[in-house]
């Protein structure tokens, strides 16, 4: 049984007139921009293994996403990072080849510096997207500190849209979704809110009798004890609002930004973030952002980002049941945006045993409720909104003392009572295109378009857990892995579009060749 074999070079004897490469030529030099800025380039066409340049290499082995990746790259406005730099001193290396590095990187699942330092030096493909540049893991570090708000806003923007026209891509219809990923901290150590307040004290009271050499020190522990205070404190009156309880509350020290969540896959309990994203038809990120508990608190965040990124006339959001409230439709709203998103399981049936609000049917031309059992409720109350209260309309029934369905509606003994506020003629609405037959079959479409991103996030780029502390850093960590993500998508759609070009040819040859043998 004979195997296919990869047409290689085997010849390591030079032509007559064939130059040999200097094997003590450097791969980088330094070259000024249009501004003055010196930089030290890459340059992958001096790159050789033995005897054969780079670019024959990776050609002759069928490895083409170093050269997508980097004519993407190469297409994008590098002076906003060319500016950040002096133009005197010792030469950086080039944003191009630092920015290649990282995101190239993180496409295979080399996200650590020390991993990203060492992958510069032994991957082939990184090799030509860099052009051979060898930085140290804390010029790369320091290189993602540096270009923060450029790589989270504008530069992703700019890829962003290179990416689209590269492949085409409709960005009418965009899917949303969230999930929870653990943050870089010991779960271990969590504090409750009566731990907590005992470390302040603590800490206030080291600092009244430190010496005066250590008082520094101390003040940096209380000023650090005191603002996770005041996130607990902010987070106890959040849920007292919403009615939860506050004693299983807990704040991790070292990032108490982050919220304890339930974690994906029977994981438990630790403190996380909660990324959201947008993606289109192609499953390419059109948004992303961070909250440190919610999905919806970011959507009009999000939609905002992707109009940035490709402006549209009209606009399809598709979003699961999670995402169903007041907030996400008036944002959607104010946006324009046509929003299909079907109402939580637990307000279709029953809410503690008993018929939710969402079973009565509401008729606006008669100003009526019609409930279950086929009974009218009329409004009896109007209240104006105020500072205690908002504005709402009270409805009840006189029929709930005979009514056979009563022990399914309501315990109360004066019978149901339904309260509407102004929000829910828009929630109703939306309930209402949920049951069009034609928008079911749209919003089908979201689970595949946004499901597998953070599948391919998680499992191929190893984004398990986050690797930098604080909501700024999980920022910026989430946005090189989203950017990272769009390249292997631009990589993994081109390649696809390439084999079908090649199909395609190759049934016209057979075809050609068919008619030739009839004649």
């Amino acid at each position: 049984m004979s195997t296919a074999r990869m047409p290689m070079p085997d010849d390591r004897q030079f032509a007559l007139f064939q130059q040999r490469p200097d094997s003590s030529a450097s791969v980088s030099r330094v070259t000024a921009t249009s501004s003055g800025r010196r930089f030290v380039q890459g340059d992958a066409a001096a790159i050789f293994l033995g005897m054969t340049p780079l670019e024959d290499h990776l050609r002759l082995a069928g490895i083409r996403a170093p050269f997508i990746v980097a004519d993407l790259l190469d297409a994008q406005d590098w002076r906003p990072f060319e500016d950040r730099y002096a133009a005197t001193g010792r030469a950086p290396y080039a944003p191009r080849a630092m920015l290649g590095l990282i995101l190239y990187g993180i496409m295979h699942g080399v996200s650590s510096l020390r991993a990203l330092e060492r992958l510069a030096r032994v991957d082939l493909g990184c090799m030509w997207v860099t052009g051979g540049i060898a930085p140290d893991h804390a010029n790369i570090g320091r290189f993602i500190c540096l270009h923060e708000q450029t790589l989270v806003h504008g530069f992703f923007e700019a890829l962003t849209r290179t990416v689209l026209d590269k492949t085409t891509t409709s960005t009418s219809c965009l899917a949303g979704d969230g999930t929870v990923i653990e943050a870089a901290c010991s779960h271990y150590r969590l504090l409750k809110e009566e731990a907590l307040r005992t470390r302040v004290s603590d800490a206030r009271a080291r600092l009244q009798q430190a010496p005066l050499k250590q008082q520094a020190e101390a003040q940096q522990r209380l000023d650090k004890a005191q603002s996770c205070e005041q996130i607990l404190d902010a987070r106890i009156a959040a849920r007292r609002r919403h009615g939860k309880r506050t004693d299983t509350l807990r704040i991790s020290v070292t990032e108490p930004e982050a919220a304890v969540q339930r974690q994906k896959r029977g994981r438990g309990f630790a403190p996380a973030y909660t990324p959201s994203v947008l993606a289109n038809e192609a499953r390419i990120i059109m948004a992303h952002a961070v909250d440190p508990t919610s999905e919806t608190r970011v959507i009009g965040e999000l939609t905002d980002q992707s109009e940035h990124v490709a402006p549209a006339v009209s606009r399809e959001l598709l979003l699961d049941a999670g995402y169903f409230n007041d907030e996400v439709i008036d944002a959607t709203l104010a946006r324009d945006i046509s929003l299909l998103c079907p109402p939580k399981p637990s307000t279709t049936d029953k809410v503690n045993g008993l018929y939710h609000k969402s079973r009565f049917t509401y008729d606006a031309w008669q100003d009526v409720y019609h409930c279950p059992a086929g009974q009218t409720l009329r409004r009896i109350s109007h209240t104006q909104a105020s500072g205690r209260s908002r504005e709402q309309s009270v409805y009840a029934c006189d029929a709930c003392s005979v009514c056979p369905e009563r022990t399914a509606c309501t315990r109360s003994p004066q019978g149901r009572r339904i309260k509407r506020y102004p929000e829910d003629e828009a929630r109703l609405a939306l309930q209402q295109i949920m049951t069009h037959p034609g928008a079911q079959a749209v919003f089908r479409q979201r689970k595949a378009m946004v499901e597998p991103v953070f599948s391919a996030l998680r499992q191929q780029q190893g984004l398990t857990r986050f690797r930098r502390r604080g909501l700024a850093g999980v920022k910026r960590e989430l946005a090189l892995h989203v950017l990272a993500y769009n390249l292997a998508r631009a990589v993994a759609l081109s390649l696809y579009r390439l084999l079908c070009a090649y199909w395609m040819c190759f049934d016209v040859f057979c075809l050609v060749r068919e008619k030739q043998g009839a004649t």
